[in-house]
């Protein structure tokens, strides 16, 4: 029989297992009905087999393998390398027609984040696409990623573009893959302990808080990570359940020190509070959240985290900067931090007491 080995499927051409077939026959001088008689099966059938209109089964190759004396494994792998060559054929021309789904992401998006190459065109790009989101179609992607959003947070105050909300929350998910599946079992009672921790490492270095912040997160079975925000995605936190691990990933979207620490404390209040709702999408803590009594409940905990009920009154009465320096020493936190809630508070996102909103960029700092 002619020499064919399996890794030969790898090239772009596959020979039909019918073709090698009728060389063998030839070389032995058997006609397909001989062939016929001496394995039982039909002319028909063996004719069949060798146009490739039906397929070459375990039965068949073990027949062969009983008169021809070729092994029914190596039947076998002409016949897996065959339709596998087929398939991708198929799986080739489907991708043309992809094409147009794939061209509603930003190119220079996808190259930046490593999604695709800069040399990938039209079909390359869809298949990429796919791989990335871990779906066979824009269909498939569609039900697994844009239906779900429904139900999660969105800004009241602008449009939003769903796909590149879903790009960004996949990136979280490859960033965070290593840590989640190393994750010891969640633990809330721990998560609750380190909601408590967290203020006093605002008045940390930024780069060293959010890795210590990271760690006490972890040791609760929560996994933390930064993941630079996308344009048009508007999204400052994301708490999303991975296989029973619950990971929150942050963006620098306001680039300020008070509203990255609401936001880790915010996700985390969701995983806390909300466990059933696999994801929430927070495009930051301005937005008007009071009907949605899940988001007000996050808004809740964030706050009396940062600043105790039992001195709000002290913070509605502050009027400079001393006065919230002051405070922010009382509590062990971040001046930022004060200012940014006192701002919340009265609604005053400008003057002296706003200049106390320390500006950070965790992309920067993590570099």
């Amino acid at each position: 029989m002619t020499t064919y080995k399996a890794r030969d499927a790898q090239f772009d051409f596959a020979p039909r297992p019918g073709r090698i077939l009728q060389r063998e026959l030839d070389e032995h001088s058997i006609s397909q009905a001989q062939l016929a008689a001496r394995t039982g099966l039909s002319t028909k059938h063996i004719n069949l087999v060798i146009k490739g209109t039906a397929p070459l089964s375990p039965d068949v190759a073990v027949t062969l393998e009983q008169v021809l004396g070729t092994p029914a494994e190596t039947w076998l792998r002409l016949e897996t390398a065959y339709q596998t060559h087929q398939a991708r054929a198929e799986r080739r021309d489907a991708l043309a027609g992809f094409v147009g789904w794939a061209s509603d992401f930003p190119r220079q998006i996808l190259i930046e984040r490593n999604v695709i190459d800069a040399a990938d065109k039209g079909p390359q790009v869809a298949e990429k696409l796919l791989q990335f989101f871990g779906v066979a179609s824009p269909a498939a992607y569609d039900k697994t990623w844009l239906e779900p959003q429904a139900s999660y947070k969105r800004s009241q105050l602008h449009t939003i573009d769903a796909d590149l909300t879903a790009l960004w929350i996949r990136l979280s998910e490859l960033h965070s893959s290593a840590l989640v599946e190393n994750a010891p079992e969640f633990d809330s009672e721990k998560l609750r302990s380190a909601a408590h921790a967290i203020p006093k490492l605002t008045v940390k270095e930024i780069d060293t808080a959010f890795l210590e912040a990271q760690a006490l997160l972890l040791d609760a079975g929560v996994v933390l990570v930064f993941v630079p925000e996308i344009p048009n995605t508007r999204i400052s936190g994301v708490s999303r359940w991975i296989s029973g691990t619950p990971m929150i990933a942050v963006t620098s979207r306001y680039k300020s020190l008070d509203g990255l620490w609401f936001t880790i404390l915010h996700e985390i209040a969701h995983v806390l509070l909300h466990p059933k709702r696999s994801t929430f999408v927070d495009d930051g803590f301005k937005a008007d959240d009071n009907a949605d009594a899940q988001e007000v409940a996050a808004n809740k905990f964030a706050e009396t985290h940062l600043i105790p009920p039992a001195y709000k009154k002290l913070l509605q009465a502050a009027t400079t900067p001393a006065q919230i320096v002051s405070l922010a020493e009382t509590l062990g936190v971040a001046p930022s931090v004060v200012a940014g809630q006192w701002a919340f508070l009265t609604s005053t996102w400008g003057g002296p007491i706003a200049k106390l909103r320390a500006k950070v960029d965790l992309a920067e700092s993590l570099s």
